[in-house]
């Protein structure tokens, strides 16, 4: 991979040097000219002799004139100390004067792009046998880094200029100097006393191997014309460090197969690995902070220490001298070598070679870019899954991700496959689909056809469902459900009105309606009187949700039959479920659901017939699929199919719904930039902050990791406490960003409540899995509060005997009441107490419980829930939040909202955000501006009708609405049945869907049946008239024999042998 950050250029440029050069002093030779083995006895100095690359910096490869003389660089020359820390300063290197180019102001001198590659590649030539095959390696790393280097260059290498109104780019020349380093050295957080400062502290242990290479390209440009320009940095972006990665890796694994290495791409396709060194080697060399933290720890604690309550220097001195405790070989700064192989013996490992000779077959071009091809469109489905909208840039990516595996030639290779990319589309769920390509705020962006045309039919269906009448009450089923309500709409006015308001919408609209809700708006107790009034009317009323727990919610709005959503589409798809005209489908947090499941139910909608009431607020959450179905129905419903519910009654004082309120986003304005959009939000969540600050309901919680979360864990208690005494019933909830924080947090409450007493002693310790693949050893003990991985029913003890029961779904907590080796007995929140077996438990695959530890949720489990006190802990620091996420965490609470920020992760975010160099404090406001951007971060879905710039129609439909409303009100004016003739002409629509060939093959059949029924009547008549005949003229009155001409007894006796066996009984 490679990663960028910026460099100051704010004075600080020995300080860079000095970081770079890892604190050592500058080569004393030009090892490319002067190459003596007198001295050399390993490590970096023997790769320095056999690759003639000064691991300590050397500038790139084929510098241009026109850049070295306008940066004073003399390429003939080691980098000196002098020169890196004026050019690190936007000064010449040999003058130390500013750069030309007065007329900008430079505070940024250069980026730091910084290549890697797998651990497998490190690991190969650190413990390669021979120095000489040491080197062959780092050679490989140095030439995939220099072209990697050279392809970055001719994107950022081009100088912006402007004159008299008029912009335009001139391409120029670049340099940077590269310096190899071999170690990733652990850093700690350590605080200063249990109340002190936190910062990230490089730790005196031996760090892990993990070869990279610091390019720091001089942010300069020199153009042909002579102008001296800045770097296009609008082109160094997350997306392009991908692509420059991607292709890194695709040179080095050019290199490595031309080296006759045994590789082979890693499971996500986007790096080259080296086949021949274990996994269990890898993740030894992956863990050194990790260890160092816990070898501290387990030190302090045997010599009867405190962690939390020592000072940074106590710290510092016991991480040293448990490392020293813990190696045979002693610590001193520069034997990390030696303590690595000491490792590998510990775990069997003792490695020889890579150099297999291994062969790999020659493709020519068409066969390289086709499976290059194959495997960027994969990756690129994968995106568009998501995304509706993605760079352009991400089709080079994927293009330089397929080269890896397919082998890469030249750097034009990566534009030929993006080009095939591009022309020939790829598949999506079984579908081929082109694609769509605009500029879009100054980038190039793509969409695909498929998402337009979803986008576009969804917007239509919920447009023209919107307006038809079916699905709604009367005026007076509904009043009378409200009055049985009970209701009290009075009690606040103004949220009294608007929830009145809200109901009648989703009471009086047709086919379709949407109520926005705020969080804790009251949007179950609105549904009630509603539910109430479709039952009256003999409606069946289904719930349903992304998440069974927020689907089996809606039950207490009286909506008895709920369903998760994707199993409901199932069961519609199957026609297992079939929703007719007396039906209404209600879907709560519909911001989760995406515009192509929107589509999946309108389409059944028009099949169906059935009503659709939608409840949700954009603001809380988005879906995880591509799309927002939500903002496409803003756009297209009417205002009568559109209600909002904008105040909330959940938090009790009023500075608490003002709090909650400022997370709130009021929306994306399409007037605002994505800048102008983001300070505002940024603004408002400061705003929230700064007042809990002032309530001390937010804090910034020093130290490392566990520190962070058992300080959590103990408030999570002390609230929790507290609320039991005071005779709360709703107590208090925990949630967090990640699944990671989820068990963290849980694992340290379970382990105060069992210190407490209140948890078991005795205890089992199941192999678990949880929903993400993770694996773990869950601890059951009597009293544990667990979670649910799915949907789980138990043996309920019954009047009628044991019967299976629902016991909770996705995300619910039970408490653990006892087991056997049947089962284990759980209770859920409502007071249910079942036995559920092993085996119902167990994960398909791996056989490990689909159990986890409960205590805490993530915050999209914690959307819908509501309880006296909420904690939204951010134990890793904020990086992982939205304004949506955040919005969630902080409006669970009726009481109060405590929000627990990791300070060392806040600090170590800023400082990473600054450019490198920076020597400004960063204070404590500081790390509250960081924590409101990211906690007012909005990043919204976009369309792929706006790239487009597609009409949704809603003006013609509006339009042909309001003509088809003047229509009906005409009809009834003159007494007719509004829609009379268009039902019957949808009734009688699927004869006219015969085709004519059909009809005239039926009309054939009749005709020859009409025919052949006809003449056995005729004959049949004829055989009963004979004897009335007879009968009438008597003996004497027997007319004559037919004469022979006119006699046909063949013909008669064919008739009379068509005569159906019942007519000739007759």
């Amino acid at each position: 991979m490679i990663t960028y950050r910026k460099l100051t250029a704010a004075g600080a440029g020995k300080l860079i040097v000095a970081y770079l050069r890892e604190h050592q002093l500058e080569p004393g030779k030009d090892v490319r000219f002067e190459r003596d083995r007198s001295d050399v006895e390993s490590g970096d100095r023997l790769n320095t002799y056999y690759t003639g690359r000064d691991g300590k910096g050397a500038w790139g490869p084929n510098l241009g004139t026109r850049i070295t003389d306008a940066l004073g660089i003399d390429v003939g020359k080691i980098p000196t100390d002098e020169a890196l820390a004026r050019l690190f300063e936007c000064k010449r290197a040999d003058t130390g004067a500013e750069w030309a180019g007065a007329h900008a102001t430079r505070t940024i001198s250069g980026f730091d792009f910084t290549a890697s590659p797998d651990k497998s590649v490190t690991l190969a030539a650190e413990f390669a046998a021979t120095k000489a095959e040491q080197a062959l390696i780092w050679l490989a790393i140095h030439k995939a880094n220099d072209r990697a280097m050279a392809f970055i260059a001719k994107e950022v290498g081009v100088a912006r200029r402007g004159k008299g109104g008029m912009s335009y780019v001139e391409a120029g020349e670049v340099a940077w100097v590269s310096f190899r380093h071999y170690t990733a050295r652990p850093a700690m957080k350590i605080q200063d006393g249990p109340n002190g400062a936190t910062a990230a502290v490089e730790i005196p242990v031996p760090g892990d191997p993990q070869a990279h290479i610091h390019n720091i390209m001089l942010n300069a440009v020199a153009t042909e014309s002579g102008h001296l320009g800045s770097l296009d940095s609008a082109r160094i972006t997350k997306t392009t460090s991908f692509m420059f990665g991607a292709y890194f890796q695709a040179e080095l694994a050019r290199e490595l197969r031309g080296l006759g290495i045994q590789v082979s791409v890693d499971k996500k396709g986007r790096a080259i690995v080296i086949d021949g060194i274990p996994q269990e080697a890898k993740e030894l060399f992956s863990k050194r902070n990790k260890q160092a933290s816990q070898m501290a720890k387990a030190y302090a604690k045997r010599q009867g220490l405190d962690w939390n309550e020592m000072s940074a220097a106590q710290k510092f001195s016991i991480l040293h001298t448990a490392n020293l405790a813990y190696r045979s070989k002693k610590y001193d700064g520069s034997n990390d070598r030696e303590i690595w192989r000491e490792q590998a013996t510990e775990i069997g490992w003792h490695h020889e070679t890579v150099l297999t000779d291994a062969a790999y077959g020659e493709r020519s071009d068409a066969q390289r870019f086709d499976m290059a091809y194959g495997i960027a469109a994969d990756l690129l489905a994968k995106e568009f899954a998501t995304a509706a909208v993605i760079d352009r840039d991400a089709f080079r990516t994927h293009a330089a991700h397929g080269l890896i595996a397919a082998g890469i030639r030249e750097p034009e290779d990566v534009e030929r496959v993006a080009d095939l990319i591009e022309a020939r589309g790829i598949q999506i769920d079984g579908k081929h689909v082109a694609f769509i390509k605009e500029e879009q705020e100054g980038r190039v962006r793509v969409a695909t056809t498929e998402q337009l045309r979803v986008e576009k039919e969804m917007a239509r269906l919920a447009a023209v469902s919107s307006r038809t009448r079916a699905g709604a009450l009367s005026e007076a089923a509904l009043a009378a459900a409200i009055e049985r309500s009970g209701l009290d709409f009075d009690r606040e006015p103004e949220h009294g009105r608007a929830q009145l308001a809200a109901i009648r919408c989703l009471g009086l609209a047709g086919g379709l309606a949407f109520l926005t809700g705020v969080a804790g708006a009251g949007k179950t107790t609105l549904l009630r009187p509603l539910v109430d009034a479709w039952h009256s009317d003999g409606r069946r009323v289904v719930g349903t949700a992304i998440a069974w727990r927020q689907a089996e919610a809606l039950k207490d709005a009286g909506i008895t039959e709920c369903y998760a959503l994707s199993p409901l589409l199932k069961r519609m798809a199957s026609g297992e479920l079939v929703l007719g005209k007396d039906s209404v489908l209600v879907i709560d947090e519909v911001s989760q659901v995406s515009p192509r499941q929107h589509l999946q139910l309108l389409e059944f909608q028009q099949e169906q017939g059935f009503a659709l009431r939608m409840l949700g607020d954009r603001e809380q959450g988005q879906a995880i699929e591509a799309g927002d179905g939500v903002e496409l129905m803003m756009r297209v419903l009417p205002a009568e199919a559109r209600a909002e519910l904008l105040s909330t009654v959940r938090q009790k004082s009023a500075r608490g719904r003002e709090i909650a309120g400022h997370f709130r986003s009021s929306g994306r304005d399409l007037s605002k930039t994505e800048d102008e959009q983001r300070q505002a939000d940024t603004a408002r969540a400061r705003a929230a902050i700064d007042m809990k600050r002032e309530d001390g309901t937010i804090r910034l919680v020093g130290g490392d990791h566990d520190q962070v979360v058992a300080h959590i864990a103990d408030l999570y208690l002390r609230r929790r406490d507290i609320l039991i005494q005071a005779g709360m019933t709703r107590g208090i909830t925990m949630s967090a960003p990640t699944n990671e924080d989820v068990m963290d947090l849980s694992r340290a409450v379970r382990e105060r409540l069992r210190a407490r007493g209140e948890i078991g002693r005795e205890e089992i310790v199941r192999a678990a899995i949880d929903q993400r693949g993770e694996i773990y050893d869950l601890p059951i003990s009597v009293g544990d509060r667990l979670r649910l991985f799915s949907r789980t029913h138990a043996q309920v003890a019954t009047h009628r005997g044991a019967r299976w029961r629902e016991l909770g779904s996705n995300g619910d907590f039970v408490t653990v009441k006892g087991w056997s080796d049947e089962g284990i007995v759980l209770e859920n929140a409502k007071g249910r107490v079942g036995l559920v077996p092993w085996s119902r438990l167990a994960d398909k695959e791996s056989g490990r419980l689909r159990l986890g530890f409960g205590h805490a949720m993530t915050h999209d489990s914690a959307q819908g829930i509501t309880s006296d006190e909420h904690v939204n802990a951010m134990p890793r620091g904020s990086a992982g939040v939205t304004g949506f996420t955040t919005y969630v965490g902080e409006s669970r609470h009726v009481y109060a909202c405590w929000t627990v920020v990791a300070e060392g992760a806040l600090r170590e975010a800023e400082t990473w955000a600054r450019p490198l160099g920076d020597i400004r404090p960063i204070t404590t406001e500081d790390l509250y501006t960081r924590l409101a951007a990211d906690m007012g971060r909005h990043p919204y879905k976009s369309l792929a009708v706006d790239l487009a710039k597609a009409d949704l129609a809603a003006d013609e439909q509006t339009a042909r609405w309001i003509r088809q409303s003047h229509e009906n009100e005409r009809a009834q004016q003159r007494g007719q049945e509004p829609g009379r003739q268009i039902r019957r002409e949808i009734d009688e629509r699927p004869v006219h869907g015969i085709k004519p060939e059909q009809w005239d093959d039926v009309s054939r059949k009749l005709r020859k049946a009409g025919f052949a029924t006809q003449a056995a009547l005729d004959a049949a008549r004829r055989l009963n008239e004979r004897p009335l005949r007879s009968a009438h003229r008597g003996p004497n009155n027997a007319p004559p024999p037919p004469s022979p001409a006119h006699s046909h007894p063949d013909r008669d006796r064919g008739a009379a042998s068509r005569v159906p066996s019942a007519d000739r009984d007759l």
